[in-house]
């Protein structure tokens, strides 16, 4: 299949906001993450915006893609270029099948206070994890015990809470306050 990889730099302004409109095209993902260590070394040659983080996003050529979640693979690296994770399998419409992660895969843990990027809002905001991504072997005993659909992309996901647990008193205050949030934007907690 005949894809592009699309650099997308990720600028976090005082106000937790966050710009994310600076977009470069490259025919090879080589090409993508040298320019990115290029400008993780030079960061006061673009913007005084911080840079939060880096995305790097395979996208077909050949195919309708319907939103930014429309991709090939994705991968996230951090303000020095270092990578944070990836997912390696496609996503949106073009679907993929998730088939858990390694334990290693797993960045954080419940109760963990973190941060997660939310392009579609372009903010960041803080929360606490509740629950961490299935893993392979939950993943597979899903599918041996016939599971009726595959899981994608939208599985590969931590729960978060905009509060502590601890605030959350009934059952109501949990629905309120949970998100389901790609693992691919849950970042550390400085």
């Amino acid at each position: 299949m005949n894809s592009y990889f699309e650099l997308n730099i990720v600028r976090l302004q005082d106000d937790n906001a966050v710009y994310n409109d600076e977009r470069v095209r490259f025919h090879a993902l080589v090409e993508a993450e040298q320019e990115m260590l290029r400008i993780s070394k030079n960061p006061c040659e673009f913007e005084q915006e911080a840079i939060f983080c880096f995305i790097i996003r395979e996208i077909p050529f050949d195919q309708m893609c319907h939103s930014e979640d429309d991709v090939l693979s994705e991968r996230v690296y951090l303000p020095d270029g270092t990578k944070m994770d990836e997912r390696l399998f496609p996503s949106g419409t073009l679907v993929g099948i998730f088939y858990g992660r390694l334990q290693s895969q797993i960045r954080f843990q419940p109760g963990q206070s973190v941060q997660v990027l939310d392009l579609a809002q372009k903010r960041v905001w803080t929360g606490f994890v509740y629950a961490t991504p299935l893993l392979v072997d939950e993943v597979k005993r899903l599918y041996d015990d016939n599971l009726p659909t595959r899981l994608d992309d939208s599985d590969d996901s931590y729960v978060i809470l905009d509060r502590p647990l601890s605030e959350c008193k009934t059952d109501d205050d949990y629905m309120s306050s949970h998100s389901h949030i790609s693992a691919l934007r849950v970042f550390l907690n400085d």
